[in-house]
């Protein structure tokens, strides 16, 4: 069965190396510098989203994500055949949702191809890429944070 139709273009089975449409040519544009990183996020239904992610609280004061602008990301792993699609899509006008941290399985780093493709679809600047210093230095940064909050 083909996949769902976005602003007249077919998103079902796009390879990695077509042109996504954008998803939200109206939305303002979001540089690099904004809070949060882009980041791809397994959740714990098994649905793949990428997103700008932003560490919140919920009511209560538990942790959670807001997701900015988030996308699914339709595919096989291992494969050069995927797309982006909205998420939510027809059922809340939101672009941006906050999820519990039970309902986050995983939060990465999502590889470059895909960066660029969900960054010019949800008119967002994309980060430059880091050195491996830059990335050893923010993973302890990341790890010692983790022990701190612990």
């Amino acid at each position: 069965m083909p996949g769902p139709v976005v602003n007249g273009v077919k998103t079902g089975r796009a390879s990695s190396s077509e042109t996504v449409p954008p998803v939200a040519e109206s939305l303002p544009f979001l540089p690099v510098l904004s809070e949060g990183a882009i980041r791809v996020v397994l959740l714990t239904s098994g649905d793949w989203l990428i997103a700008r992610l932003r560490q919140t609280t919920d009511s209560d004061g538990d942790r959670a994500y807001q997701l900015i602008r988030p996308l699914r990301l339709i595919g096989e792993l291992n494969s050069e055949h995927w797309s982006l699609q909205p998420f939510l899509e027809g059922l809340t006008p939101q672009r941006n949702i906050v999820m519990l941290k039970a309902a986050v399985a995983a939060v990465l780093e999502p590889e470059a191809r895909i960066l660029q493709v969900y960054t010019r679809s949800t008119n967002q600047e994309c980060p430059p890429s880091e050195t491996p210093v830059e990335r050893l230095k923010k993973a302890f940064q990341e790890f010692t944070e983790s022990i701190e909050s612990s």
